[in-house]
């Protein structure tokens, strides 16, 4: 990019002021300014395959009850207004044209117009094979044809543009009044820039099957951006220099674009940014000046990209943006989106029906990992922070940090009274593969325009299933707020009274009738695998790393202090507790859990005494303690393993290395590994089996708990114990039904476990 001349005019915006989302309760009062979050659903399942990359590009598009979000490598379909998510593999949704195969970049719009989802996928050469033409597949649905998985293609080629030989990539979309946008980069076979196209479809087309497309492309700029909401005359632009931009108008009725030059205030670029995590790791490797955003709102054009530190004189890397009038195409304000201390960068933008405009970004280094930011830059600007990551991306094969190339903001249909938006976060501990992101999905907008919304919480009909908080934030709002205080040291609770106990029990439903612990699916074992990694399901939750740790055992009840300390138990008692709202279905774990606990159980340290009759090593590194109680009653206590691979930073972790040492002296040192043979990867008892395994155990292998920083590894196994009595301190979980031995009927467990002393 060529550098351009120093104009006169500066930002005189000042930086953004961060806050944590806004959930509130419906009936509960803010200020109509406020910036809302509706929704904020993380997706899950796309890291867990692999299929979530550190360069994520999310995309999704919302109508009534039907979402779809999109980014590298999955696609994933909501019908209860993103609440929870089916995930589609778009590998495998459509035939591969000859040689070709989806390969990466996706895009997904709506047009309301013609009640249509627009889905655009990249599909790309399979290695091996001859070459053939690059395409950017358009699949077009009604809503109703959305879930039932009915589309229509239409495939744009580099040979239909003119450009065979060519590479399309960097996709994006937009929508007018009566045509939809569709832009490509184009790149050499050596991968250099080729120039960029602009695509316009009319919608009538699109809605008579006949599509008719026409292009208008430019061999010297490359990532336009098409202004999302634009009327009957589409405006895109990219960067002339760094100082001007060149921003096309094109009517509808014009068969070519008009290109105009437009000063804005001069920037730095380059071919990456330097932003440092906490953890040492880089994450801008990757960023450029690309424009990622543009929206048109009233008569106000919005172009959205991100600049080098240096640029206006600030410190770190951030969004600029040029507010400029469309009728005269003049700059009206210089707008910086921009930290002292962290890097801002990858906006998107949209606008809604009462002009006001959306924005979703980047935000890390410094004392921040990247961060997905929520915003509204119109009247009275706000910026939350909806979602948070715990670490930054693994550097690359040539040691950069990558994050990128960027993600979506749309109208939440049919109303346009709120924005639907796409980010994504990297938590836990990793996998070593920057292929498992959590891809994140947030309904947000001013609290005057979302108190309407909360209403509908728990309606499906007449819309999306909005939710003003997770379910599980209505019983967290008798507590403190997240993270207000650390995690509660469980070594310096006293006991409470009995009184207070009661109180405790009664609003954990101890009493309560007991049909949503009812329901029971047919018992399935799981296939043994032959080595533990860290677990998945409500991962954070288990261990102590979620938002929620602070209120645990604080006994904060209905906004009544009761004061903090341990609640004494039985297994019948907590056998019988009632599953809270949005956990009812055994049988099910809500993504929407992930990072929440649900209910009062699950905010209390309780105090049991039983018998250990059981005890197993599990794949997720957990200890499995199979508790019964006098009556025979049984359930479920779980140590997990005591190291920062499986639990993070936990703030227990002390708590879970001295239980599991109570464990390994007193149980499973004792264990011989001769008496023990190996079956599908895991250590069973000689006489657990008809047949005697073949596999030999070496008599020098030990199954107790590795100690802090040995490279040893701990061999699964299980086996049945001698009735061992003991007083067992631990938060409370409630589990899905998987068929784990020993389990309760409501599935009830004590995890994790925080003392163990033995009787």
């Amino acid at each position: 990019m060529r550098e351009g001349k120093e104009r006169e005019f500066r930002s005189r915006t000042p930086p953004v002021v961060l806050a944590a989302p806004a959930f509130r309760a419906f009936g509960e009062r803010a200020d109509p300014a406020d910036l809302s979050v509706v929704i904020s659903t993380p997706l899950v399942q796309p890291g867990l395959k692999q299929l979530a990359s550190n360069v994520d590009e999310p995309s999704v598009a919302a109508n009534r009850n039907v979402v779809l979000f999109t980014g590298n490598w999955y696609t994933a379909l909501s019908i209860d207004g993103g609440k929870t998510f089916q995930y589609i593999d778009p590998f495998t949704s459509f035939p591969d044209p000859p040689n070709l195969g989806f390969c990466c970049d996706q895009v997904v719009s709506y047009i309301p117009s013609i009640d249509t989802f627009v889905w655009l996928l990249q599909y790309g050469v399979h290695s091996g094979l001859p070459q053939a033409d690059n395409i950017q597949r358009l699949a077009f649905a009604k809503t109703d044809d959305v879930a039932a998985g009915r589309w229509r293609l239409f495939d744009i080629t580099t040979g239909s543009l003119g450009v065979a030989g060519q590479f399309m990539d960097f996709p994006d979309l937009a929508v007018g009044a009566n045509s939809l946008y569709v832009t490509t980069n184009l790149f050499t076979p050596a991968g250099q820039s080729a120039g960029a196209v602009v695509v316009r479809i009319p919608f009538d087309s699109i809605a008579s099957g006949q599509v008719v497309a026409t292009p208008f492309k430019s061999e010297q700029l490359n990532s336009f951006r098409v202004a999302q909401n634009c009327g009957t005359r589409a405006f895109f632009a990219a960067h002339q220099v760094t100082s001007t931009l060149q921003v096309f108008t094109w009517d509808e009725g014009q068969p070519t674009p008009v290109p105009n030059l437009v000063e804005v205030a001069r920037w730095i670029g380059g071919a990456g940014y330097h932003s440092r995590t906490p953890d040492g790791r880089t994450w801008l490797d990757r960023a450029d000046p690309r424009i990622t955003g543009a929206a048109l709102a009233g008569t106000d054009l919005y172009f959205a990209w991100a600049v080098n530190q240096g640029s206006n004189q600030r410190p770190q890397p951030f969004i600029q943006i040029a507010r400029i009038d469309s009728g005269n195409l003049t700059l009206l304000e210089n707008i910086n989106v921009f930290d002292a201390d962290s890097a801002t960068c990858y906006a998107a933008l949209s606008a809604i029906a009462d002009g006001e405009v959306g924005i979703a970004y980047m935000i890390g280094g410094g004392p921040r990992f990247p961060s997905a930011v929520l915003g509204i830059l119109t009247g009275a600007r706000k910026n939350v922070i909806a979602a948070v990551s715990e670490r930054g991306p693994l550097p690359n094969s040539s040691g950069g940090g990558e994050w990128g190339d960027y993600l979506a903001v749309r109208p939440l249909y049919p109303d346009r009274k709120l924005f639907a938006a796409s980010g994504y976060t990297m938590n836990g501990g990793g996998d070593g593969s920057n292929r498992d992101s959590t891809p994140r999905f947030f309904v947000f907008g001013r609290a005057q325009n979302a108190a309407g919304a909360v209403a509908l919480a728990t309606q499906a009909q007449g819309g999306a299933i909005l939710f003003s908080r997770p379910p599980a934030e209505a019983v967290r709002a008798m507590a403190l707020p997240r993270d207000a205080q650390e995690a509660v040291d469980v070594n310096s609770l006293g006991v409470v009274s009995p009184d207070v106990a009661a109180r405790i029990k009664v609003a954990a439903g101890l009493g309560a009738a007991p049909e949503a612990a009812s329901i029971r699916a047919q018992a399935v074992t799981p296939a043994l695998p032959e080595q533990n990694r860290p677990g998945t399901e409500r991962w954070p939750v288990k261990t102590a790393r979620d938002p929620d740790r602070g209120n645990v055992g604080r006994n904060v009840i209905e906004g009544e202090d009761l004061g903090a300390g341990i609640v004494e138990s039985t297994i019948a008692e907590l056998a019988s507790l009632p599953r809270p709202a949005g956990l009812e279905d055994i049988r099910s774990d809500p993504p929407e859990f992930q990072s929440v606990r649900d209910g009062v159980a699950e905010i209390t340290i309780w105090r049991i005494e039983a018998q250990i009759i059981a005890l197993k090593h599990e794949a997720d590194g957990d200890y499995h303690l199979v508790l019964q109680g006098p009556g025979g009653e049984q359930m479920i206590a779980e140590v997990p393993t005591p190291s920062t691979r499986f639990v993070g930073g936990s703030p227990w972790l002390n708590n879970f290395a001295a239980a599991r040492k109570e464990i390994d002296d007193k149980l499973v040192r004792h264990l011989q590994p001769a008496m023990f043979g190996l079956v599908q990867g895991r250590l069973m008892p000689l006489g657990a089996m008809m047949f005697q395994p073949r596999d030999a155990v070496d008599s020098g292998v030990s199954l107790v708990t590795p100690p802090p920083g040995s490279t040893l590894a701990q061999p699964l196994f299980q086996s049945a114990i001698r009735p061992t009595s003991v007083r067992i301190t631990g938060v409370g979980f409630f589990d899905r039904e998987h068929g784990a031995t020993g389990a309760a009927p409501n599935v009830i467990e004590l995890h994790p476990v925080l003392k163990v002393e033995w009787l």
